[in-house]
């Protein structure tokens, strides 16, 4: 694991550790990041909470792997569920090197076998769209190009570490 990677991890643990517990007893209860803009080059939405959630991205199919939820390898809670829209579905049985420009992959987070956050990414035309939300859809993090989404999954393919596409 590069110093890089480990960076972004810890980052993100701090987010996602202040974002629940807040900074004291006075500590307003807004997420500890507002949601980003999305780039100026972007045509997507910034609600890709209740896009998934509208969409119902719980009926969605499991990623490869994840016929029920997982130890987390990374900063998100102790276990993960993936699941893939239509679109990231299809590209995990056709294969090929890059997602399809509309594909998003959802991902349940929990601790202690409790549902803490969610997470999706959005491919777009301009990269991922990333975003994180609580239990209850407050916004941590969404955005295109944000940070520590990017960094850490610059290793994966085409930006994604738990479901990989192939040839």
């Amino acid at each position: 694991m590069t110093a890089r990677m480990r960076l972004a991890m810890v980052v993100s643990a701090a987010v996602c550790l202040f974002a629940l517990t807040g900074c004291g007893a006075e500590a307003p209860s807004t997420p500890s990041q507002a949601p980003s803009t999305p780039s100026a080059d972007t045509s997507e939405p910034v609600d890709l909470y209740g896009e998934i959630t509208a969409a119902n991205y719980t009926a969605w199919a499991l990623a490869p792997g994840y016929s029920s939820p997982q130890t987390a390898k990374g900063p998100h809670g102790d276990e993960v569920q993936v699941l893939l829209d239509p679109i990231a579905a299809k590209a995990v049985t056709d294969g090929g090197t890059e997602w399809p420009v509309g594909a998003i992959i959802a991902k349940d987070i929990y601790r202690a076998g409790q549902l803490i956050q969610v997470a999706a990414m959005k491919k777009t035309a301009e990269g991922w769209y990333w975003g994180e939300w609580d239990a209850q859809g407050e916004p941590i993090a969404e955005g295109v190009r944000i940070e520590p989404c990017e960094g850490c999954h610059a290793d994966g393919t085409d930006g994604t570490l738990g479901v990989t596409l192939s040839r």
